[in-house]
C-alpha cells in the first residue's frame, strides 16, 4: 500500500484534495437524510452487530433541531463529520454547538479534517470543549497534536485505512496518546479486505496483549458506554 512508500507521512492529510475531487460527483446526489434512514433501519435489523453513528453537514440550517430530534426517535450513538465532502470550518460557531449537544448526551464525534489549517482549528476545539470526546478520522493530523505538546484526553484516533496508515505512525501515536486513544477502522467500503488486514496488522505490532485488545474494541467500547 502507500503507506509502505512513505510511512512516516500523514498520506490522507496529503491526499484529501484529490480525495474531494473524486468524491465531487458524489457530493452533488448526495441525500444524507436518506443515507442516515438507511443506517437506522439497519441498526433495527442487526442491533447486535450495527451502531449507528449519524452523518450531518454543520454548514446547513437547523443542523441541532435535526439532531435533537433524529436522536429523540433513533438514539444514535455519535455524529460523523466529513470536511472532503461538507466544506465548514472545524472551529465554526455551529461547531461549538454540535460539540455542546454531543456532551449534552454522552456521544462521541467522528470526524474526517481535511487540511492542516483544519487541524489546527480542530485543536482549538477540543481544547475548548474537554468534555466532548472526539475520535480523529485515518490519524489525520496526528503529528500536528503531537508537536503541541498538549495531552488530549479527549481525542481518540481511528487507524484505518490500512494501506494509507503506516505502522510506524500506529505506534508513534501509541507511544504519544496510548493503546486507550487507538481505535481499530475499516473505511469500509472503500478498499477491500481493509478490517481484515487491520485486524491482522494491529496484531503483528510488537506491543502488549493489553495494548492489543485496547485497538481492537475495548477503547471505542469505553467511548460508547457499552
Amino acid at each position: 500500500g502507500i503507506a509502505r512508500l512513505f510511512p512516516g507521512k500523514d498520506v490522507v492529510l496529503n491526499t484529501n484534495r484529490f480525495i474531494r475531487l473524486l468524491t465531487f460527483p458524489a457530493i452533488l446526489k448526495k441525500d444524507l437524510t436518506i443515507r442516515n434512514q438507511f443506517v437506522f433501519h439497519l441498526s433495527q435489523q442487526y442491533p447486535d452487530r450495527i451502531i449507528q453513528f449519524i452523518w450531518i453537514n454543520p454548514a446547513r440550517l437547523y443542523v441541532i433541531e435535526d439532531l435533537e430530534e433524529k436522536y429523540s426517535n433513533w438514539k444514535f450513538k455519535g455524529i460523523k463529520l466529513h470536511q472532503c465532502i461538507d466544506k465548514f470550518e472545524s472551529d465554526s460557531r455551529m461547531m461549538y454547538r454540535i460539540a455542546e449537544f454531543a456532551r449534552n448526551k454522552h456521544l462521541p464525534i467522528f470526524i474526517h479534517l481535511y487540511l492542516k489549517e483544519d487541524v489546527i482549528k480542530f485543536i482549538k476545539l477540543a481544547q475548548d470543549n474537554p468534555d466532548t470526546n472526539f475520535i480523529v478520522a485515518h490519524l489525520i493530523g496526528m503529528e500536528i497534536f503531537a508537536d503541541s505538546g498538549n495531552k488530549f484526553p479527549n481525542v481518540f484516533f481511528d487507524i484505518s485505512p490500512t494501506r494509507m496508515t503506516s505502522r510506524q505512525r500506529i505506534l508513534k501515536a501509541l507511544n504519544r496518546f496510548g493503546a486507550d486513544h487507538l481505535i481499530l477502522g475499516s473505511d469500509t467500503p472503500y478498499g477491500s479486505n481493509n478490517l481484515k488486514t487491520n485486524i491482522e496488522k494491529v496484531h503483528r505490532l510488537k506491543i502488549s496483549s493489553e495494548q492489543k485488545e485496547l485497538i481492537l474494541g475495548k477503547s471505542i467500547q469505553f467511548l460508547l458506554g457499552i
